[in-house]
């Protein structure tokens, strides 16, 4: 893993840290803390999830934060299919998403990951109803990553959900009308 700058340092364009480096080393910390997550035996034919209060903390939090980005990729693969004219100012929407859901996919291991699907999200008729319903449920969703964040134990893990947020925040200040 790459080496960090001293906690408070701005990570941007002149910094030997690149952002990518960043993350994939925040996704590798994850994944090193989800492969020692539960107390079970490896070998027990147990198939039923493990519950929350037998995770590994930051684990937990990968959880939350996997579940909640998977239910918000699905709102906005919904809105895409029934308002199709809102393609273009959402398709990098729906992208940003799917690389958080991919870059978190690997610190939850599979038997933490929820089985129950999350209450279907409901599109309104009118598009703009539809965009601006769309915009709350994305700013929940950045108020529930800086939430995990603060959850989070290791500073990487932290500062990965962080990122998610902001990513989230900077989406929404040029959000379609």
């Amino acid at each position: 893993m790459a080496d960090l700058p001293p906690p408070g340092t701005l990570i941007g364009r002149d910094s030997t840290v690149a952002r990518r480096s960043l993350i994939v080393g925040a996704a590798g910390m994850a994944a090193l803390v989800a492969s020692g997550c539960s107390g079970k035996s490896p070998d027990s034919d147990d198939t039923a999830p493990t519950p929350a209060a037998e995770l590994a903390p930051d684990v937990a939090v990968a959880t939350r934060a996997l579940a909640e980005i998977t239910a918000v990729r699905a709102a906005v693969s919904g809105t895409l299919s029934r308002h199709p004219a809102s393609r273009a100012q959402l398709r990098a929407l729906a992208r940003m998403h799917r690389a958080h859901e991919e870059t978190l996919v690997d610190a939850v291991p599979e038997r933490a990951r929820p089985t129950a699907k999350p209450a279907p999200y409901v599109v309104p008729r009118e598009r703009k109803a539809a965009l601006r319903k769309l915009a709350t449920r994305e700013q929940r969703l950045h108020d529930s990553l800086g939430r995990l964040a603060l959850r989070a134990q290791s500073g990487d893990f932290a500062r990965l959900l962080a990122s998610m947020g902001s990513a989230t925040s900077q989406r929404l200040a040029v959000w379609p009308s």
